[in-house]
């Protein structure tokens, strides 16, 4: 009996005590949530902080800060979508815009600088969705394919600039020998009746 009793101490003791710990453990869970959490104010402040930095940069004239600012985006945009990617979303969309907004101001100062229109093009030719799911599918693949397409898009775009070039050379370079040969007939043509009149031909 005495035995019986002692067990039925024991595990009086052992409930208590579990039941102790339990509002603890649950405080401990929830500031570590607190920590994580991602409010849509937090994602929407952040996305005017973006905006007011590409503003300054579209107002300027050095289109690397413009692509520094949009890796910065990117870089804030993927650190979001692990914290809630509805808010992250909110965060894409809204930037987004804004670059939309001024496609021409964006166009003019990136110009010719490939490397740069193909970082611009990897944030806003895919809707803010399509860009959170993407970086939810695998978001180091996605990096990484990111990464690539921007450095094939710029070798393509010089590509392409330096075969233009030589095709504007091309196209002056006949153009000259074109007018020369017009100006050599003029001259032939002006000696030949100069000639004739001598002969009185």
């Amino acid at each position: 009996m005495k035995k019986v009793f002692l067990m039925l101490v024991a595990v009086g003791a052992m409930t208590f005590v579990s039941c102790g710990n339990k509002p603890q453990a649950n405080v401990e869970t929830e500031e570590v949530a607190e920590e994580v959490t991602l409010t849509a104010e937090e994602a929407s402040a952040e996305a005017d902080n973006a905006i007011a930095s590409l503003t300054e940069a579209l107002n300027g004239t050095d289109a690397n800060k413009l692509s520094e600012i949009v890796e910065t985006v990117k870089t804030k945009l993927a650190e979001y979508v692990k914290l809630n990617p509805e808010v992250a979303k909110e965060y894409a969309a809204k930037v987004q815009n804004f670059l939309k907004e001024n496609a021409d101001k964006v166009k003019a100062l990136v110009g010719d600088n490939a490397a740069v229109g193909a970082a611009v093009a990897a944030l806003t030719d895919v809707d803010a969705e399509g860009l959170v799911n993407n970086l939810l599918a695998n978001p180091v693949e996605q990096a990484v394919e990111g990464a690539k397409d921007a450095v094939e898009g710029a070798a393509q775009d010089a590509t392409q600039a330096v075969e233009d070039a030589k095709n504007a050379a091309a196209e002056k370079v006949n153009e000259t020998v074109d007018a020369a040969k017009e100006k050599a007939g003029e001259t032939v043509d002006a000696a030949a009746d100069a000639a004739k009149k001598k002969l009185g031909i």
